[in-house]
C-alpha cells in the first residue's frame, strides 16, 4: 500500500502542470512567429533583389547592343541622313500619361550587326531603337489598362536595306526616309514598337547625347542638350532638315563619340510606377521612386567609322 502511493506521488510529480504548458505554448507561438516573419522578410529581400538583378542585367544586354551598333555605324558625306537621335524637350510632355520630357524616344542609323539575317546578301542593315510608353501585354478589355516603358530595337535585312532604305547606288535619293515617322516604312514607329521587335523593359529614361569635335571649343559638348545635359533637342547626321554644323552650313564636323545613359527599375519600382496614386505608399512623386529603386547605367561609345 505504502509502495503504492510512492509511485502515485512520484508520478505526479513528473507531470505538466496546465500553466507550464500555457507558457511552453506561448513562447512557441512567439518563436514560430519570429521564424515566420523572418522568413517573409527574407522573401522579400530576394524577390527585391532577383528582381533588380534582372532589371540590371536586361539593361547591360540593351547597353552592349547599343554600343555595338555605334560603334559601327555607317557615314557618308552625301548630305543625306546617316543617324538620327530623335528627343523630346524638357518642358514638353507628348501627353499626359506619356511623361517623355527629356529622353531621347528614337535612335536610327545604319550599322554591320552582328546578329543580321546571314543569309542574305550584303552586311549593312538598318537599325532603330525606340522608347515607347505603351502596355506590356495585350490589355483588350481593360478600363484601364497598365502602361509602361520598354525599348525596342528593329533591324532590316542587309539587302532590303540596300534596295529600300539606302536609296540608289550612288547615295543620292536615300536615308531621307529615316526622317520620315508616319509613313508604312521601316522607320515609322508602328513598325519599330511591333512586339517582334521588343528588347527590354524597365527602362524609365535613356538618352543618348552627341558629340563633335568642334575645333572652337575647348571641352566638347552635347549637340543634342543643354549645359545641364538635357536632352533639348533631335539630332541628325547629314540629310534635309537637318541643322548642319559645319562651314557655311553645308557639312557636319567629325563625330567624336555618344554617351549612352539608361535609367532602370527593379519590378517593385515598376509596380509603384503603374500605380493610378501614390497616396498611401510613402512616396511623393515618381522621382523618389526611381532614385530608391532605380540604377542609371552610363557608357561613352567612341564612334569607330570616319564618314566617308
Amino acid at each position: 500500500m505504502n509502495v503504492l502511493k510512492m509511485k502515485t506521488r512520484s508520478t505526479a510529480k513528473r507531470a505538466f502542470t496546465l500553466i507550464e504548458i500555457m507558457v511552453a505554448t506561448v513562447i512557441m507561438v512567439v518563436l514560430v512567429g519570429l521564424v515566420i516573419q523572418i522568413t517573409s522578410e527574407v522573401l522579400k529581400v530576394w524577390a527585391r533583389s532577383s528582381g533588380k538583378l534582372s532589371a540590371n542585367a536586361e539593361a547591360r544586354i540593351a547597353m552592349d547592343l547599343i554600343t555595338q551598333d555605334l560603334e559601327t555605324a555607317v557615314f557618308r558625306n552625301n548630305g543625306q541622313q546617316w543617324l538620327r537621335v530623335e528627343g523630346v524637350p524638357a518642358e514638353v510632355k507628348v501627353a499626359a500619361d506619356a511623361p517623355y520630357a527629356s529622353k531621347t524616344v528614337a535612335l536610327k542609323l545604319f550599322s554591320p550587326a552582328l546578329d543580321r539575317d546571314q543569309n542574305s546578301a550584303g552586311d549593312i542593315c538598318a537599325v532603330a531603337y525606340r522608347l515607347e510608353y505603351q502596355e506590356s501585354y495585350d490589355q483588350a478589355g481593360v478600363t484601364d489598362p497598365v502602361k509602361v516603358y520598354a525599348l525596342y530595337r528593329a533591324i532590316e535585312r542587309p539587302d532590303v536595306t540596300f534596295n529600300n532604305l539606302m536609296g540608289s547606288r550612288s547615295q543620292e535619293s536615300s536615308p531621307q526616309l529615316i526622317l520620315d515617322d508616319t509613313s508604312d516604312t521601316f522607320w515609322a514607329t508602328t513598325s519599330i514598337v511591333d512586339p517582334s521587335n521588343y528588347l527590354v523593359s524597365n527602362i524609365v529614361d535613356f538618352k543618348v547625347l552627341i558629340y563633335e569635335d568642334d575645333p572652337n571649343v575647348a571641352v566638347p559638348v552635347p549637340m543634342n542638350a543643354d549645359a545641364s545635359f538635357v536632352l533639348n533637342a533631335d539630332y541628325v547626321y547629314g540629310g534635309t532638315g537637318a541643322t548642319l554644323t559645319g562651314a557655311g552650313g553645308t557639312s557636319q564636323l567629325q563625330l567624336l563619340y555618344a554617351d549612352v545613359v539608361l535609367t532602370v527599375v527593379s519590378d517593385e519600382g515598376l509596380e509603384l510606377l503603374s500605380l493610378p496614386s501614390l497616396a498611401g505608399t510613402g512616396y511623393t512623386d515618381e522621382e523618389q521612386i526611381v532614385r530608391e529603386h532605380g540604377e542609371v547605367f552610363t557608357r561613352r561609345v567612341n564612334f569607330m567609322a570616319h564618314p566617308l
